[in-house]
């Protein structure tokens, strides 16, 4: 988990655990074989020219637009990570309950400003999240959440722990 080199991508092996199976990962980040089959794809028309990397960093790209954010030229170059370490992305990625302080503070220490962590913790506000990532605050938290989209989460979120935490739900308005 340095950044930006697909190490997401990597299953375990005999010589390292998957940063898929930490925590924050598991059960969280899905869509695996959809990198696999595009990366199989563009294999066949150019062997060894695109890494997996810049079909992620592609895929972000185009998934924003996709739910109506903005678009941005995608620098390509990218290299694909050989390695995949569990115990560094235990320690690097930040925990959900995380204050604010301590998230300006985890990405400075990483040479991150505050809009880029912004940017980067916006970009993983698409898609579906698991319901244990937010129950917290569609039920118990009515100050500073818009109310009628707690009210649309409640749906398929139960409001005990252990109740649906694997249940998904849409973090934007357009998700299906």
């Amino acid at each position: 988990m340095i950044g930006c080199d697909a190490s997401i991508l990597l299953d375990d092996s005999s010589s390292i655990q998957s940063e898929k199976n930490t925590p924050n990962n598991l059960n969280s980040v899905r869509g695996y074989e959809v990198i696999d089959h595009v990366k199989s794809q563009v294999e066949s028309n150019c062997p060894g020219i695109v890494s997996c990397a810049d079909i992620l960093a592609v895929a972000a790209r185009d998934a924003s637009v996709a739910v109506g954010g903005s678009t941005w030229t995608v620098k390509l170059g990218r290299r694909d990570s050989a390695t995949s370490g569990l115990s560094q992305a235990s320690n690097n990625l930040h925990n959900l309950r995380d204050s604010l302080g301590r998230l300006i503070s985890l990405f400075g220490s990483k040479g991150l400003s505050t809009r880029y962590m912004v940017a980067l913790s916006g970009s993983h506000t698409i898609g579906q999240a698991r319901c244990v990532t937010f129950q917290d605050r569609i039920y118990y938290n009515g100050t500073n959440i818009d109310a009628s989209f707690a009210s649309t989460r409640r749906c398929c979120c139960p409001s005990n722990n252990g109740d649906g935490d694997d249940n998904l739900a849409a973090l934007d308005l357009v998700t299906p």
